[in-house]
């Protein structure tokens, strides 16, 4: 489910990232890191694990499309879903030599949980429509921070806790998608690092693995406190992944350059992912990565 050539480069145990890791994902404005989400989630998926993609940037229909678009056989599957006695059959169909994940099924069985973080993220967006309910995009919860509230981030963390806790699976996984949008929707500094703290140790506490994307724009190392929180999120990571635009501008074969990189919080032996950068391509239904120089056609 996840892209083979990022699996090799990574070299996790079974594809799936170390218990009690912490992740950090940056991207830039050019160089969006979206499709490395859907690495680790299908990846996690696949092992029959528990994930919570907290999206803060987008909606689920963004998700369930992207995966959509992955899976090359689902209206297929669509068709002939009565055929099934279980859910469960059509997931592992459905990924069955396949990129594509249907999150929509994951989500109906319980193993994916969606918490819709950005229709109601601050106070601003009181008098927002809740998400509709009982259709197929209906998030799993909502973080409403549109109510006036003492600690809005201290009540995101306990429906986020109630979310990952409440899985009988041994290795969760938690996606924050984006934690720079907190910054950016007003949020203090100091709060939204003491949040992401608290979900780190959260993910320690239950053996499962944190996912955080942030933003990491050279425009932004302008600003003190977007550069002294991407700063901090980094300071607590085992791994770094940095997708970067080309130096030299666009490629036909070429779209953008990921470097793994060892954070501050690696322990030597816990792993054995090797620091590099790689190029990508993005295709429609995969990516590609491989080392410098190496073009791929």
């Amino acid at each position: 489910m996840g892209y083979a050539t990022l699996d090799a480069a990574l070299a996790f145990p079974n594809n799936v990232p170390p218990t009690k890791s912490h992740i950090v994902i940056t991207d830039t404005l050019k160089s969006n890191g979206n499709f490395l989400i859907h690495h680790f989630l299908g990846n996690h998926l696949k092992a029959d694990q528990h994930v919570v993609l907290i999206g803060l940037s987008q909606i689920f229909n963004h998700y369930f499309l992207i995966g959509r678009k992955l899976v090359l056989i689902f209206l297929y599957l669509l068709k002939t879903f009565i055929k099934f006695n279980s859910i469960m059959h059509l997931i592992h169909i459905c990924i069955f030599k396949n990129k594509g994940i249907n999150l929509q099924a994951y989500k109906q069985s319980g193993q994916f949980s969606f918490i819709d973080g950005l229709t109601h993220i601050n106070p601003y967006t009181q008098g927002t429509p809740y998400p509709p309910t009982g259709t197929p995009s209906t998030p799993t919860d909502t973080l409403d921070g549109s109510k006036p509230s003492d600690n809005i981030l201290l009540s995101f963390y306990q429906i986020i806790r109630r979310h990952v806790s409440q899985t009988s699976k041994p290795h969760p996984l938690l996606i924050l998608d984006d934690a720079s949008v907190l910054l950016m929707t007003g949020y203090v500094l100091d709060s939204v690092s003491q949040f992401l703290h608290k979900l780190k140790v959260l993910m320690e506490s239950v053996g499962g693995t944190l996912i955080t994307v942030v933003h990491a724009d050279e425009e932004g190392a302008e600003d003190p406190e977007q550069d002294a929180f991407v700063k901090s999120v980094i300071t607590s990571a085992e791994l770094i992944l940095q997708a970067e635009a080309l130096g030299s501008g666009l490629a036909r074969d070429i779209h953008g350059q990921l470097s793994i990189l060892h954070g501050p919080q690696y322990v030597p032996r816990s792993t054995t992912t090797v620091a590099q950068s790689l190029h990508y391509k993005i295709l429609d239904n995969n990516a590609e990565f491989f080392a410098k120089g190496i073009s791929q056609v």
